[in-house]
């Protein structure tokens, strides 16, 4: 019988972790099984630290956990063998670890050495840490974390509660939502809300609003955040000029939030799943908190994400596609699947370094076959078959994505003298100071039948990345300007701020 549904998880890890308690997760995965065959999956639960398991699928066992080589060959094996509709990483990142990608951005401006990511188990690319091989996502994959660190796995179990007693409502349902957005980037977060929900009546600005949400605030299914975030941090923060005040506070979440809500957050390590033992609250992540007060899906940013202060770009089209998608009727995993198709499709096909960095930074938490909003009945009849062609397509999609899509690689050299008076001119009127970071990025296009004999769009783009911070506190407020040249002319430009 066809594998509808592949789970992956580390025995080894598990026991490392609780001890004799690792038998609770095992019993809670199998619980995951028995409750997908009622709902039409037939689920398969891999241990990819295994041998005699892997051996059937012709692959080496994981001997190190922490390994992210070794655990990218071994799931990519694993699913080549199966052809699962869904992928479930099981844990947080001490029992499958996230993949580490290079983040081309690193310096003065971007303190990520490295982007941690679920990205190249959505994709069929073998183990790199280039994450532009990682541009041709085909993969409906999730992760259900447990806690990082954790000692109890009474926290798994109850994430697994909530997606076993699951049942698909009414689309209406997740058309209510809770918004929240910084004060300087509320243009850009209505224009957000307008493309979701067709309205922003209900955008809450922080400051003022916030931290203390009420209850039938924080009722409705859909969340929608756009807020400075901070490295291992329980807050979301607002801000208006110097000011950075909370907007959302972890602590303050108990029993507020309803079944079955979804969660889309532009913020800096927005989903970043860390130990609290670690930190000075011992509060868990926002994510893992929100998971925890029963959410079912959570998307957002492992690192310093980026987007507009007005208009549209990066953190926001990644996050407003998955809910758009998802209140569409498609499961959460095939909603970031397909918002990072169609994220690709309009951002190429030339991609700026920001571009990629946000492509490889946004995963989903919450078990990707879940679908919030039922599906009509008509298409529930045809079940399988419809959801084989929309697999087919994707992979098709993901196939003809990697043909087109070009990539940055930093390059060095200074633009012509007529060019870099243009942008000297534009970092002047954009207020940008002389002394700004600089970077030069280039993207060699590819061959295409489509494109075959227009000159202008085999010649090479190069983005000119200039970028400048200062500190407030301990807030660090960065702003970027992309300009953006093909033949020594500038054909565009991008503003970009920290999130």
């Amino acid at each position: 019988m066809k594998t509808d549904k592949l789970i992956v998880c580390n025995r080894s890890a598990l026991v490392k972790k609780y001890g004799a308690k690792h038998t609770s997760i095992l019993k809670d995965l199998t619980t995951i099984r028995q409750s997908d065959k009622k709902r039409g999956l037939n689920t398969t639960i891999v241990f990819i630290d295994d041998a005699m398991a892997m051996k059937a699928y012709k692959a080496a066992a994981v001997k190190d956990e922490t390994s992210p080589k070794q655990n990218k060959t071994a799931i990519d094996a694993v699913y080549k063998k199966l052809q699962p509709d869904y992928l479930m990483i099981a844990g947080a990142q001490d029992v499958i670890p996230f993949q580490p990608l290079e983040n081309q951005l690193y310096g003065e401006d971007d303190e990520d050495e490295t982007v941690p990511s679920d990205l190249p188990y959505a994709c069929e690319a073998a183990y790199s840490t280039n994450p532009g091989k990682f541009i041709a996502p085909t993969r409906v994959v999730g992760r259900l974390p447990d806690l990082p660190g954790g000692k109890d796995p009474a926290y798994f179990r109850s994430l697994v509660k909530d997606i076993t007693g699951a049942k698909p409502a009414n689309e209406k349902d997740y058309r209510r939502y809770f918004s929240v957005s910084v004060h300087d980037w509320r243009l850009s977060t209505q224009e957000s809300l307008m493309r979701i929900f067709g309205d922003n009546r209900q955008l809450q600005i922080s400051p003022v609003s916030g931290p203390q949400w009420s209850s039938t605030q924080l009722k409705p299914k859909t969340h929608f955040i756009n807020c400075h975030g901070s490295l291992e941090d329980p807050c979301f923060y607002g801000q208006k000029g110097d000011r950075y005040p909370e907007a959302v506070n972890a602590k303050l979440l108990a029993k507020k939030i309803s079944k079955g809500t979804i969660v889309a957050a532009e913020c800096c390590y927005g989903a970043q799943l860390y130990d609290p033992s670690l930190t000075e609250t011992d509060q868990p992540s926002i994510a893992n908190t929100y998971l925890q007060h029963h959410a079912l899906a959570f998307t957002g940013s492992s690192t310093i994400a980026y987007g507009p202060t007005e208009g549209q770009g990066l953190a926001d089209l990644l996050t407003q596609y998955f809910i758009i998608n998802t209140i569409k009727g498609a499961s959460t995993g095939r909603a970031l699947l397909e918002a990072r198709q169609r994220f690709l499709d309009e951002m190429g096909p030339t991609l700026d370094p920001y571009e990629l960095k946000t492509l490889s930074q946004f995963y989903l938490l919450g078990d990707p076959s879940l679908t919030p909003v039922a599906t009509p009945p008509a298409i529930a009849k045809r079940g399988m078959d419809v959801r084989s062609n929309r697999r087919d397509n994707m992979v098709a999609k993901g196939a003809a994505l990697s043909s087109f899509i070009a990539v940055p690689k930093e390059v060095s050299g200074k633009a012509a003298a007529p060019l870099q008076k243009d942008i000297t001119a534009l970092l002047r009127s954009r207020k940008f100071s002389a002394g700004a970071n600089k970077k030069v990025f280039e993207n060699e296009p590819k061959a295409s039948p489509l494109t075959r004999g227009m000159k202008s769009m085999q010649a090479p783009v190069k983005f000119h990345v200039y970028s400048t911070s200062s500190y407030h506190g301990r807030f660090k407020k960065t702003k970027v300007l992309v300009v953006k040249e093909r033949n020594g002319d500038i054909i565009g430009y991008r503003e970009y701020v920290r999130r």
